[in-house]
């Protein structure tokens, strides 16, 4: 470590040291022209501290404290977001035991339905205009399935919808449940293939606009903006899926019970989500600028059992984190090339706080911290491959 302008001080800072200790190449500048390097120059990162509360949150280590001063414009920040997430490796992200006594009693609460179109809202009615510039040309918001790293993420998220086609075993005039249909990619390409597919949101701004994608392209095809919780769909589905979805109903079991009323006897599901090994909660950051409500990381083995439970067989659990790493490393890359028109429109602040929800998933996903999967799961056993 090194220290120029005010010798010492920024040395004593404990989440500077622990900087340094973990190897990172990355370099701090204080109001007062003091600078510190982690390890020798040339450093991968430049960390420019603006006033007073940015040196505050880099005095007291805490992960939203920090979030908050970049997103107010207190740090600035040139250079490798890859090297600068690894900071997430040295500061609590975990929420609290207090977050998860909050979440457990705004689970059980008599409105719960407005508690989950309020949390849904606050991330998903933005305009379309702010998320279609860097979402692919299938508009999905899960990802996709590679068949190499530099595969163009608009044909990975082509073949993850025809892979959940082929797996549901889903055919012209069939019917299928999109739970959460976000802005119409399974809708799109399901119906331009004759399966009648059916949107289900609480989103106002997404159930618009994939309204306006069936009319337009006269897609056999309809949605709908219900909660799942009230839903009582007036025909069987032959299929369902959640692209993305489980994440935001982490109550497995209700959601099981629909299925198994509402699904034909030889039904299938299709499943894709993020999950952890043992924490399920997100973090301080995650929940109060891009989570809010009920969404958590995926439990796989507590969504198996359900299933299982619940009398499903399951047919495929497959390990994609690979793949969502590259899903995000995409969009990560197309949304710091929006970010000016971006900020132009919907404000800095907004632009700041997607830039560390993109660059901290993938930094999660590249070091295991976070994992992705598909499941799928059917009402009788998985076909032979000459079914």
């Amino acid at each position: 470590m090194s220290t120029t302008g005010r010798p010492g001080w920024l040395d004593q800072l404990p989440l500077l040291r622990r900087i340094a200790d973990r190897g990172l190449r990355l370099e701090v500048r204080a109001p007062d022209g003091a600078a510190w390097h982690s390890s020798a120059p040339p450093s991968l990162v430049s960390v420019h501290l603006r006033g007073a509360g940015a040196v505050a949150a880099v005095r007291g280590g805490d992960h939203l404290a920090l979030a908050e001063a970049y997103l107010q414009g207190d740090i600035d920040v040139d250079g490798s977001w890859r090297e600068l997430m690894q900071v997430t490796d040295v500061v609590a992200l975990t929420a609290t035991p207090l977050d998860r006594l909050r979440l457990a009693a705004r689970l059980r609460l008599r409105e719960r339905q407005r508690y989950d179109r309020e949390s849904i809202a606050f991330h998903y009615d933005r305009p379309p205009e702010f998320f279609l510039p860097w979402l692919d040309r299938w508009r999905c918001y899960s990802h996709g399935l590679y068949a190499r790293d530099d595969e163009p993420l608009t044909n990975a998220i082509a073949r993850k919808l025809q892979t959940a086609i082929d797996a549901l075993g889903l055919r012209a005039g069939m019917h299928v449940l999109d739970m959460g249909g976000g802005w119409g990619c399974f809708v799109e390409y399901a119906g331009q293939r004759g399966i009648h597919g059916h949107s289900i949101t609480i989103s106002a701004a997404q159930h618009a606009f994939v309204q306006r994608v069936i009319q337009e392209q006269r897609l056999p095809c309809t949605s709908e903006l219900v909660n799942l919780r009230a839903y009582q769909p007036p025909r069987a589905f032959d299929a369902a899926v959640f692209m993305g979805t489980f994440e935001h109903n982490p109550e497995y079991e209700p959601v099981v019970t629909f299925l198994s009323r509402h699904l034909t006897p030889n039904g299938r599901v299709w499943a894709d989500f993020c999950a952890q090994h043992t924490d399920f909660a997100i973090g301080a950051f995650m929940k109060k600028y891009i989570w809010p409500g009920p969404t958590a990381y995926v439990d796989p083995a507590r969504l198996v059992r359900a299933f299982q439970q619940g009398g499903f067989n399951l047919h495929e659990l497959r390990d994609d984190t690979r793949h969502y790493a590259c899903t995000v490393r995409d969009w990560g890359a197309t949304f710091d090339a929006h970010a000016g028109s971006l900020a132009a429109q919907f404000g800095e602040p907004t632009v700041r706080a997607f830039r560390l929800f993109l660059h901290g998933s993938l930094h999660f996903l590249e070091a295991n911290q976070t994992q992705a999967y598909h499941l799928v799961a059917g009402r009788t056993p998985a076909p032979l491959p000459s079914d």
